[in-house]
């Protein structure tokens, strides 16, 4: 009877041990659109390097039109030169064919739906109307994350398929990155703060106005693709909120001056749309009335505010063509480059939170490289949700606004790498 016992806790404690062997090696499989740009290949850089940290197996394949430039970011160490494969793509080309080509690579992946993740970093936004890849991820049942600092783009993704990603059980985070994204975090992290404080005293805490302020120098080592971005966005009106209706306003006018902190110091912003205004203003506390808010931008050297300010004398209709506008960033890179070399590529964000009854808070965060720190944010939110031990983020489709707490906190913490300024001070 004892050795039958044993034998029976022996052939427990193996199958105990098997599955949780198979579930520790078992790899996540992350398939990066756009990851031999410089914000992809960044972003490939640290899912392999936050993953290793872990000890949390990953696979990833790059996504993209040409394996030429695949090719190129492996010669120029801008993705890893071993364990990334390519997948040749196109997210702007026939829905049909995009399906076909993600069941093709999903099946090339682990056996297991959970983990499958499709990031995309393919900018620039503006211009594409339809969540084509996001739409297709819900559909097989694979984990997503994009950047997309388009507005229209995102809440359309959030409208029509939210409730289909809770139905299908799949969580899916749009407008990630480090702006938009972490500067969200920030307002939420802001109003929290704020809350909390009088959390005590049970006083109902209203927020009267959230304004951002972004700076960076150059291209932040970005490329020419945040330069065709910042031109597309020149097209676009810029979202406002103030008394709690959504007011549109010309963009790269009401300019401001802005302290980042140690090491930036006071720079000039200017009023440019980001997705973060809606996306916090609507979402963040719904059931309250919208605050004011606001976003500017600005960059170095000087005279380039004022070369933007210039383009918006073209028509609307060549500044909003995509083509156009990424062939002038090209054609441009040569000067680009040699101007990010001599300001560097400083990253500063600055959220101001304040509340109806006086009480503010302003977070700082700023990095010494746009590139790295986009990249780090975004691997941040993709890896948030695949949590071994706890699910912080449910299915559905959600802005960075609406994660919880615990999620909040986790990517911010990870966001803090590399940071020479993280502050979050009352005044």
């Amino acid at each position: 009877m004892m050795c039958h016992h044993l034998t029976t806790a022996l052939i427990l404690i193996l199958v105990y041990s098997i599955a949780l062997l198979n579930c520790c090696c078992l790899a996540l499989n992350v398939l990066v659109v756009g990851g031999s740009g410089r914000v992809g290949g960044s972003t490939v850089r640290w899912l392999k390097t936050l993953s290793d940290r872990d000890q949390y197996p990953i696979s990833i394949t790059v996504g993209g039109r040409r394996i030429e430039s695949y090719q190129a970011a492996l010669r120029n160490k801008v993705i890893p030169s071993e364990g990334v494969d390519f997948v040749s793509l196109d997210i702007d080309g026939d829905e049909s064919v995009l399906k076909q080509t993600l069941e093709k690579w999903k099946k090339s992946c682990s056996p297991s739906d959970k983990d499958c993740m499709v990031v995309h970093t393919g900018g620039p936004f503006q211009g594409r109307t339809s969540p084509i890849l996001l739409r297709s991820c819900l559909e097989m049942a694979v984990k997503y994350v994009d950047v997309c600092d388009e507005f229209d783009l995102a809440e359309t993704s959030k409208v029509e398929l939210h409730q289909r990603a809770q139905l299908a059980g799949v969580p899916a985070i749009v407008s990630c990155g480090i702006w938009p994204g972490v500067s969200a975090l920030m307002a939420a992290e802001g109003v929290a703060q704020l809350k909390k404080k009088r959390e005590s005293s049970n006083e109902k805490v209203e927020i009267e106005s959230i304004d951002y302020s972004f700076f960076t120098a150059g291209t932040g080592n970005a490329g020419p693709t945040i330069v065709s971005a910042t031109f597309l966005l020149l097209a676009t009106p810029v979202i406002t909120f103030m008394n709690g209706i959504q007011q549109d306003r010309e963009p790269w006018t009401e300019m401001k001056e802005v302290d980042f902190g140690d090491g930036i110091g006071t720079k000039p912003v200017w009023l440019l749309d980001n997705p973060d205004v809606p996306t916090t203003a609507l979402y963040l506390n719904p059931d309250e009335k919208p605050p004011n808010c606001s976003s500017r931008f600005g960059t170095d050297p000087l005279p380039w505010n004022y070369l933007f300010g210039a383009m918006k004398a073209l028509p609307r209709s060549l500044l909003y063509n995509r083509d156009a506008m990424q062939n002038f960033a090209l054609f441009s890179e040569p000067i680009i480059r040699l101007v990010d070399k001599l300001v560097g590529a400083t990253n500063a964000m600055r959220c101001d939170v304040r509340a109806t009854n006086g009480d503010k808070v302003t977070l700082r965060i700023a990095h010494p490289d746009l590139e790295q720190c986009v990249g780090l944010a975004t691997a941040a939110f993709a890896l948030e949700m695949v949590k071994r031990d706890k699910q912080t983020v449910p299915p559905g489709v959600w802005f960075p606004s609406e994660l919880g707490d615990e999620a909040r906190k986790n990517i911010l913490e990870i966001s803090k790498e590399d940071a020479f300024v993280y502050e979050l001070q009352e005044v």
